[in-house]
């Protein structure tokens, strides 16, 4: 799993005003926001009319109330936030939560029982113990089956009717870092459309919510060179249908001890970082899914990665393994069209 924090203010912006620039297609503009929330920055880009300045403006304006007030519930570092009450009262007593809660928790529950525990929420122990910003060896052996003997999220007890959650062992922690920013992205895009704006980029720290087109053109993406990220991607692409795209990579957060590196997202099988693959990168409609994936499938592997694409073609990925071989599911064509 990737440990990921929370721990910035929502509430400072660093464009206070829209920025428009000439679109596709005629008297179309493009409209971009961006703010600090959620640990990362956070940003709204939408095609519109050109007289459409204040409607877009408080369609962003909504859309990142959404965001703040999804961070405030599903936020582990922030102490008076519910998944912080939930950790506290972790082995005594359950807790109440808001929806939120409830659906994330379901959806990372669901992603961890199709993955064998390779994507699990109650990771925390161990990714603080690894937290490889701030170290230059790994962990004693030791400390690391102390850590993985708290995680478990067969032992996550969700009260769906009485909106409780659980943790069954003292000393347990959930974090939702590897799902929330994705789902918060699924919402924010939920409250775009409302707003009528159907064509947009949510980027969320780097996981994006991708809808409709720029004017006349497809949106387009690409995946970096895990070995060269500040060099030309490996290959480029037109996002042809509405969807999420999230990457795990070993390029970003590390440390080299003895020759060995040593980066964050950890197998939890094993307590140590997940080896064989340099980048993942996952499609699918629900952004919340191709976030938690990223993270599975690049623990997991190609060959299981395929397994449970062909049982949810909801999903698809492209994959790098550690000797640069490149792996594409075969449904990517429901997603992208590689240029």
């Amino acid at each position: 799993m990737r440990p990921r924090r929370f721990p910035l203010p929502s509430v400072f912006i660093l464009f206070l005003t829209l920025l428009a620039c000439s679109g596709g297609g005629d008297d179309l503009r493009i409209y971009e926001q961006e703010k600090v929330m959620m640990g990362t920055i956070m940003k709204v880009k939408a095609v519109a009319p050109g007289g459409a300045e204040d409607r877009t403006r408080a369609a962003f304006e909504a859309a990142f109330r959404e965001i703040s007030e999804l961070e405030s519930e599903l936020s582990e570092w922030q102490p008076a936030s519910p998944v912080s009450a939930v950790n506290r009262e972790a082995g005594v007593k359950s807790v109440q939560v808001p929806d939120a809660v409830v659906t994330v928790t379901q959806k990372a529950r669901k992603i961890a029982e199709t993955t064998n525990g390779a994507f699990d929420v109650t990771f925390k122990p161990i990714g603080r113990l690894w937290n490889v910003e701030n170290r230059a060896v790994p962990p004693p052996p030791d400390s690391i089956r102390s850590a993985l003997s708290l995680v478990d999220y067969r032992a996550i007890a969700l009260d769906t009717a009485k909106q409780t959650l659980y943790l069954k062992k003292t000393g347990m922690e959930i974090g939702f870092g590897g799902i929330a920013k994705g789902y918060a992205a699924w919402r924010a895009g939920e409250v775009l459309q409302r707003h009528g704006i159907r064509d947009f980029i949510i980027n969320a720290g780097g996981d994006l919510y991708l809808s409709g087109k720029k004017g006349e053109w497809f949106w387009r993406s690409g995946i970096q060179n895990p070995d060269d990220v500040k060099g030309r991607p490996v290959f480029s692409f037109d996002v042809v249908s509405s969807c999420g795209i999230a990457t795990s990579g070993n390029y970003e957060n590390f440390f080299i001890h003895e020759g060995v590196r040593y980066h964050h997202i950890i197998d939890l099988s094993t307590g140590y970082p997940a080896r064989g693959v340099k980048s993942v990168t996952v499609f699918s409609g629900d952004p919340a899914k191709a976030d938690a994936y990223a993270t599975a499938f690049f623990i997991m592997g190609n060959k299981k990665a395929l397994q449970i694409v062909a049982e949810d073609p909801s999903l698809a990925f492209i994959l790098i393994d550690s000797k640069n071989r490149i792996f594409r599911s075969p449904n990517l064509d429901s997603f992208i069209r590689e240029r």
